[in-house]
């Protein structure tokens, strides 16, 4: 007897916005990111959100100070891995590696979040979401080969590859970490937290590989993408992918990850005049099937609570 449980439909959308406004970072870093380097990228992204995060969060950071101390290895490990490699990384693999092969390494994040929730929380695979898993793969590599599959097989492994391996890994360690997060602690005071951390640790490598003279020399683009960069993809992102991975699991969550080459290829499209055919529509098809697949397999309710109990217990104690 099957037993149906309703979808968090707020959930669905909470990561699909998420991924929406990740998904301009491939058409900013095709169009300014020569003009920029990797860590200023993250420095002034990151700097930016940290001054709208803080004021916001100031009380809540107040409050719970104690807690954010007493669990700083926490707090580094989502630094570490959410706001100084994520993302930067992917930047410094755009120089010596292509496109094709970043697309289809970074696909790796979600499978590893699937798998480190797996292994560590227990949380059992169906085989129907593995089915789903399978057709989002299928699809996202009609679209970053473009149909033709000996892409697959035409570059040799470089150092740019472990690059993006690195940055996938560490953004399935990002939204797996954020499961130790307990329920009386808001999303908005973590990543305010994990920002501060974040900030302090670019900070140094900022200082050591731009001069002071290049900062004062910014033009008005360069802000301007810090700005967007800093609100949408960086504070709005963050919170609400955070949020979806506390309400519908990263299993679900990781899935609709799946969808960002979609609306990458459409916004390049758009903004780039790059040509779409069908191996994207057939492709970006697969991957929403895929997406709906897995999630119509639903966590029962009393799994969740479980869960959440086990994780708050764990460092209250």
């Amino acid at each position: 007897m099957t037993t149906r449980f309703s979808v968090d439909w707020r959930g669905y959308f909470l990561a699909l916005t998420a991924v929406f406004f990740w998904s301009f970072n491939v058409v900013i870093a095709q169009r300014f990111a020569t003009d920029l380097t990797p860590v200023e990228f993250a420095f002034g992204r990151w700097l930016l959100a940290g001054c709208l995060l803080v004021p916001w969060t100031a009380r809540s950071l107040w409050q719970n100070r104690h807690f954010l101390i007493q669990h700083w290895i926490w707090i580094i490990g989502l630094a570490l891995t959410g706001i100084v490699l994520d993302n930067t990384l992917i930047y410094i693999a755009g120089h010596t590696i292509d496109a094709v092969s970043m697309s289809l390494l970074n696909l790796l994040g979600p499978i590893f979040l699937v798998w480190l929730t797996v292994f560590f929380l227990k949380v059992p695979v169906r085989i129907g979401q593995i089915i789903g898993m399978a057709i989002a793969v299928i699809g996202v590599m009609v679209i970053v080969t473009n149909g033709r599959w000996s892409g697959l097989t035409g570059s040799m492994w470089r150092i740019g590859d472990v690059w993006i391996i690195l940055n996938a890994f560490c953004f399935a360690v990002y939204s797996f970490l954020q499961y130790k997060r307990p329920a009386y602690l808001p999303q908005a005071t973590l990543l305010a937290a994990t920002v501060i951390v974040g900030v302090m640790m670019l900070l140094p490598f900022l200082v050591m590989t731009t001069p002071w003279d290049r900062i004062s020399s910014f033009s008005v683009t360069d802000y301007s993408i810090f700005i967007y960069l800093g609100i949408f993809n960086s504070v709005l992102a963050y919170l609400c992918w955070n949020n979806a991975l506390g309400r519908i699991g990263s299993m679900k969550t990781g899935i609709v990850y799946y969808l960002l080459p979609v609306f990458s290829m459409i916004e390049a499209a758009f903004f780039l005049g790059i040509y779409i055919g069908w191996p994207q529509v057939i492709g970006g098809i697969g991957v929403i099937v895929g997406v709906y697949i897995v999630s119509r397999f639903q966590t029962p309710p009393v799994l969740i609570q479980a869960s959440a109990k086990q994780r708050t217990n764990q460092l209250r104690g």
